[in-house]
């Protein structure tokens, strides 16, 4: 099943800074998006 296209779930994150980040603070406008792994 592909998501191409689909809505992105909401979702809340903490930045660097301890603020919250919000998907839905970004609506209308470009955000991109990086995850990467920590490893323990």
């Amino acid at each position: 099943m592909s998501l191409v296209g689909k809505p992105a779930v909401d979702f809340a994150l903490t930045d660097t800074e301890g603020k919250v980040r919000r998907l839905e603070d970004y609506a209308g406008r470009w955000l991109l998006l990086v995850f990467h792994r920590h490893l323990a």
